[in-house]
């Protein structure tokens, strides 16, 4: 029996399928990495929009928003806006903070300003710490002990 894969649509053989319940029913996936993969992108999508509301300072319903940044998220995947969005979230909260016509307006304005800036914008490396191979490491020397600085007064009080 074939079975439809949640996320590319493509029909596979029910045995071969990777199965998660969800809600008491079963879903189906190509296979385990296209299911986190699809998780992982959920995640993001959702971090994205907890990061606008957090931006605005409500919970913005207003379908408008989701129509503007659906339209983006075309162009630009949901983890780099998210990541935009945490590195400016003091610039475009304060350029939010001017007196809007409607919710509408604010929402376009906003809008505006993630389709200008993204184009620009990359997201900043990951920084991998360095590895240190302590069997090649050359043997520390014998440390010495410096003379102990004086201060002019002891020098001056030796004469």
């Amino acid at each position: 029996m074939l079975v439809k894969c949640r996320c590319c649509a493509k029909k596979i053989d029910r045995n071969s399928a990777y199965k998660v319940v969800v809600g008491g029913k079963n879903a189906y996936y190509c296979n385990e990495k296209e299911y986190k993969s699809m998780i992982e992108a959920r995640k993001a999508k959702d971090d994205t929009y907890e990061m606008i509301n957090q931006i605005f300072g409500y919970k913005v319903i207003h379908t408008s928003l989701f129509k503007e940044i659906n339209a983006i998220a075309k162009t630009c995947e949901y983890s780099v806006i998210s990541s935009y969005l945490k590195c400016s979230e003091r610039e475009i909260s304060f350029a939010l903070n001017k007196d809007f016509q409607s919710e509408y307006a604010k929402i376009r304005y906003f809008a505006a300003i993630l389709k200008n800036n993204l184009r620009d914008y990359h997201m900043p490396e990951k920084i991998k710490p360095r590895e240190v191979n302590i069997e090649n490491e050359p043997t520390v020397q014998h440390f010495h002990r410096r003379k102990k600085r004086r201060n002019l007064a002891e020098l001056e009080s030796e004469v």
